[in-house]
């Protein structure tokens, strides 16, 4: 029989695991489990999406070069483990590119991370495939994420805790919003694990 307490640091670390596996790149949805076997159909083909004036392009362009710079915070946070946890939020390096839901569960993880003893390895690669919408208040996009060369490990065996068989090409769809101060907060994403792009 196993002791209480290594159960319940088993538990732990499966809940962690689950929630790891799903932020990776920093792309997921609290509202959607992750499976964690191959995906089971290709996705189809992206239609083109919405032709975008200059002005929208520009907009997009600004918000995903946000982003870039946001999933390159979460992943130096994750494979240090360092991140500095102000108080005030607003000061915490992750606010400039991320607010509501998305900020909320992404520095989750880095604290479960941290918690549990464990870094990422590696980085994943992420394009941008197509532009969904954009309007004056929203940009929604849909992302290629390839995180086959990515690992999560325990930082003093340095043995990886990462589930064994799951999808490790997906489509992620993210979706940023302006704020008030007149910068583009990515907010929300849901990751597509059972497809492959």
């Amino acid at each position: 029989m196993i002791p209480y307490s290594r159960r319940g640091r088993s538990a732990a670390a499966a809940a962690l695991l689950a929630a790891v596996s799903c932020v990776l790149l920093a792309a997921c949805s609290a509202e959607v489990p992750e499976p964690a076997a191959l995906p089971t159909h290709a996705a189809e083909r992206p239609s083109p999406g919405p032709v975008l004036s200059d002005d929208q392009q520009r907009t997009v362009d600004a918000a995903w070069t946000a982003f870039q710079k946001l999933n390159g915070i979460y992943l130096t946070a994750g494979q240090t483990g360092k991140y500095d946890w102000n108080k005030d939020a607003t000061r915490r390096p992750l606010y400039k590119y991320a607010g509501g839901r998305y900020m909320a569960l992404l520095e989750r993880d880095l604290g479960l991370l941290s918690a549990q003893g464990l870094v990422r390895t590696g980085k994943p690669t992420v394009t941008l495939r197509r532009v969904v919408s954009v309007s004056a208040t929203s940009i929604i996009v849909e992302a290629c994420v390839d995180d086959a060369g990515t690992d999560t490990v325990n930082k003093k065996t340095r043995k990886s805790v990462a589930a064994p068989g799951q999808n490790k090409r997906y489509p992620v769809t993210l979706r940023a919003g302006l704020y008030p101060d007149s910068a583009w907060r990515w907010v929300d994403s849901h990751t597509d694990r059972a497809a492959s792009c």
